[in-house]
């Protein structure tokens, strides 16, 4: 995941049992593990995937053709929401939805439309492999889709550029915007951390260190 970088004052560190350590949000990973948390996270249930997002638009229509015709999304339906709005499911495969497209509840302007009423830092689509990451690369830009940052790989070897020290996940990524200037990336070959092991591992974790 990448954070934006900024004047954000520094906060708390967050410590995960097998996860890197990262500030909250705002500054970059700083290269150190973590160590064991003092709560447990409950395990009641386990959460699989990521089912669906909700993004705000100003454009529905606009936003449908998009998702449509840039990223191949299916409509399944859309349906009036209060008073002026409207909500769209578009769905990737056989699941009703994956992405829902809410009208923004204020009136948007031009002037300000990217005033950071987006809630969301980025929204990450996962491919099968590098083959369909290339196949995704390439079809993108053929519709001319603006690459915004990547393409590049997440940890130390992707060498010393934007995704050096971004957890380390070995994933192949690039990052796009939607219509609204939602961030969008289209990643594979992230790496599995087993339960109850540490990332990085003991033996290799001084590869993480600037």
């Amino acid at each position: 995941m990448i954070f934006s970088i900024g004047s954000i004052p520094e906060r708390k560190w967050h410590e995960r049992e097998g996860c890197v350590r990262t500030m909250a949000v705002g500054t970059l990973y700083k290269g150190r593990t973590c160590g064991k948390e003092e709560v447990k996270m409950a395990k009641g249930f386990t959460i699989s995937r990521v089912g669906h997002i909700g993004i705000q638009v100003t454009n529905t229509d606009r936003s449908i053709t998009w998702y449509r015709d840039v990223l191949g999304l299916t409509l399944t339906g859309r349906w009036p929401m209060g008073e002026n709005g409207e909500m769209a499911f578009m769905r990737f495969t056989d699941d009703h939805h994956n992405i829902v497209l809410f009208t923004h509840p204020t009136r948007v302007t031009d002037e300000n439309r990217h005033a950071g009423y987006n809630a969301l830092q980025h929204i990450a689509l996962e491919v099968a492999d590098r083959d369909e990451w290339l196949k995704a690369l390439a079809d993108l830009k053929r519709k001319g889709v603006e690459i915004v940052q990547g393409p590049l790989i997440h940890g130390p070897e992707g060498g010393p550029g934007a995704g050096r020290n971004f957890g380390g996940s070995g994933s192949r990524s690039f990052y796009f915007l939607d219509p609204d200037g939602n961030r969008l990336e289209i990643y594979t070959d992230m790496m599995k951390v087993p339960e109850g092991e540490q990332f990085p591992r003991a033996e290799y974790a001084e590869v993480f260190k600037k």
